[in-house]
């Protein structure tokens, strides 16, 4: 390691405790460390001479929470660690810490030897992997993300790597990355005893049981009595300025290698169809001609939408997209004939015939405007589709109402006319041949129409965060998965106990391990979003108590998805002060700026009676269909004896 690089970090951090104490995340991606200060969160690999089992090195004293250290320390000779290992290690420890400490300024110690190709590290991580690990920091303590250079000995991809973390800090899109599925053996150990021996300072771990693991700590600590432990007193005075790198490699093994980075380099281009594309929208007065009475779901909501982003000057630094009718073909990709012409009637009957309707029990009201008003909303998010598809922008946000997402195939329900979400779907995957679409539901309400439309389509990913309790009944709770080729593709995050009401963090931990892991297993191809905003506080209909920060963080976390390729829907949120600034929070965070950091403390820690038993709710469900949720491995008899061999082999040769 590099003891100049280590006194200036450690400088950085004394500077930054004399201007007002701020708190620092420092997080190490290199390959050896020792760092004992601040709120050190590491994944490492070590070797024989260091700590051999980090897992109880949390810190001293008053500090005893703030060094977690994430060491691959089962083997200290094991290497070929890939994208989807580390991502798990983001997603399971990295992220839920580092949002719970909520640091004024995170400093990363960027080491890329375990970059592809790096003779030290022996690793398999590719280059535009850390353009995805470094937007992630970017969450927090409000982007201010310091990168220091540490090691990487392998020109070709430590170049590409650097290239890529410092565009992902310049804010230009993540290049998707393979599917990130089946983490190594030895990552989920560790992980797991990490997670064991940390909840109980960091209350985010506390969504696992961990109990399990303990084999794998005894196992951990059986090592670590067969290896000197490195200390301040036995550790080197000095180190070689210029040390040898011996790189044991046949010629074979060399050409592999150089094959697998040209690869890795060609699937992530630096090329024009990944710069920033402008954030779109579209809107139309149009859409406020449908209206009930005082009914919440009212033209003002819109308005209040468009009126947070004119005020803040969001509108102009987005382009906006002309509005359009949707065709009678494009409804049917979604919704029977027999209920399209059935609502088409609503233009000419009289408001004697309108109210004889039977549309009480199903929550819908009608007027001669609401069909019109309901094709204007779905073709309005097909031109939304189209300029994303052919790159006339990046990402965007459609003002539209009605909302869609309660619509079924045969039937208006829940304030919802056409299924506008499940329409693009359909069109993208008629129209573009995509065969992986991310859908994710942020409304207090699930999307029963969505989950029906997809029910058995293992090409649509639909993960929903919802109150199980709230409209509609009976839907959406976490054991209802999909059916057939779809099971498993249906994800209900729907919270058990909503007394007390979600917070941030309940809904960013979820996403940190639920929504996350999965997605980027399932390496979606383009995210639709069902941007409904009544779980925030003050709505009319649902009782949560989110703020914009949920709103922005969420939406920022999809961004490295699909090259992108984001587009946000309205759906619900009644409470138009709320829709003013939640819908300006989700555009500025499209846009690129940093997303907005909770400001209250209450925020910050998931709540034991709503994240805890539904999360693990879900990871038990759904277990069985994604590899990359958090698992504990289970114990092998002959995984033990070899392991037994390996440590006697390793005793023999120290003695």
């Amino acid at each position: 390691m590099s003891e100049g690089i280590l006194a200036k970090v450690g400088q950085w951090f004394k500077i930054m405790r004399h201007y007002g104490g701020i708190k620092n995340t420092i997080l190490s991606l290199y390959r050896y460390d020792d760092l004992k200060t601040g709120n050190f969160i590491g994944a490492d690999k070590y070797g024989n001479r260091y700590y051999q089992n980090t897992r109880y090195f949390v810190g001293r004293s008053r500090w005893v929470q703030y060094a977690d250290r994430v060491g691959l320390d089962y083997d200290a000779s094991q290497t070929g660690l890939k994208n989807a290992d580390y991502m798990y290690i983001f997603f399971n420890i990295i992220l839920p810490i580092a949002y719970e400490y909520d640091p004024d300024l995170v400093l990363v110690s960027a080491g890329y030897d375990l970059a592809l190709g790096c003779p030290e590290g022996e690793m398999k991580v590719t280059p535009d992997t850390f353009a995805h690990l470094t937007h992630y920091l970017k969450g927090l303590a409000n982007g201010k993300v310091m990168v220091l250079l540490e090691g990487g000995y392998c020109i070709d991809t430590l170049a590409e790597s650097a290239a890529w973390t410092l565009r992902s800090l310049l804010g230009d899109p993540c290049s998707p990355l393979q599917a990130c599925a089946n983490p190594d053996l030895t990552v989920k150990k560790t992980v797991a005893c990490c997670k064991n021996i940390l909840k109980d300072y960091w209350q985010s771990l506390r969504i696992d049981l961990t109990e399990k693991s303990q084999v794998w700590i005894e196992e951990a600590l059986h090592k670590r009595s067969l290896n000197e432990l490195a200390t301040n007193e036995n550790r080197p005075t000095q180190y070689d300025l210029t040390p040898t790198l011996i790189i044991d490699r046949t010629e074979e093994q060399s050409k592999k290698i150089q094959q697998n980075i040209k690869r890795a380099i060609e699937l992530a281009p630096h090329q024009k169809p990944l710069e920033r594309g402008p954030t779109l929208l579209v809107y139309d007065e149009l859409m406020r001609k449908f209206s009930v009475g005082n009914h919440c779901e009212r033209p003002g909501r819109i308005v209040a939408v468009w009126k947070g982003l004119k005020s803040r000057g969001l509108d102009q630094r987005c382009t906006m997209i002309p509005s359009r009718h949707a065709t009678k073909d494009e409804i049917l990709l979604v919704h029977t004939n027999r209920f399209y012409d059935d609502l088409e009637t609503t233009k000419t009957q009289t408001k004697k015939e309108l109210q004889k309707r039977e549309g009480v029990s199903r929550s819908v009201d009608y007027t001669n405007e609401v069909f019109d008003n309901a094709l204007l909303a779905a073709g309005s998010c097909l031109n939304m589709v189209d300029a994303i598809m052919t790159d006339k922008g990046r990402n965007g946000f459609a003002i539209i109402r009605p909302p869609g997402h309660h619509a079924h195939s045969g039937m208006d329900y829940g304030f919802c006319y056409f299924n506008n979400v499940a329409i693009c779907a359909r069109y993208l995957q008629k129209n573009y041949n995509l065969q992986r679409i991310l859908i994710v539901d942020f409304d207090y309400h699930m999307g029963d129409g969505v989950k029906d439309v997809f029910y058995e389509d293992p090409g649509v990913l639909y993960i929903s965060l919802h109150c199980n309790d709230a409209f509609p009944p009976n839907e959406g709770h976490p054991k209802d998965s999909g059916k057939d080729k779809g099971l498993g593709f249906n994800v209900n995050i729907g919270w058990l106990n909503f007394d007390p009401p979600a917070v941030d963090a309940d809904y960013i931990n979820a996403f940190h391990h639920v929504v996350l892991p999965m997605a980027y297993e399932f390496n979606p191809e383009f995210v639709l979003v069902c941007a409904g905003f009544d779980a925030a506080e003050g709505d009319r209909i649902g009782w949560g108590k989110l703020t914009a920060c949920a709103y922005s963080q969420m939406t920022h976390m999809l961004l490295p998805l699909a090259n992108g390729r984001v587009l946000e829907v309205l759906e619900g949120g009644y409470c138009l002060h709320q829709l003013n600034i939640c819908g300006s929070a989700c555009v500025a965070t499209l846009l690129g700026d940093v997303p907005v950091r909770c400001s209250e403390d209450s925020a910050k820690y998931p709540q034991d009676d709503v994240s805890v038993r539904t999360i693990q709710m879900i990871k038990d469900i759904h277990r069985p269909y994604w590899s990359s949720l958090f698992t504990i491995p289970d114990q092998d008899d002959n995984e033990i004896d070899k392991l037994a061999e390996n440590l006697q082999k390793t005793a023999s040769i120290k003695n």
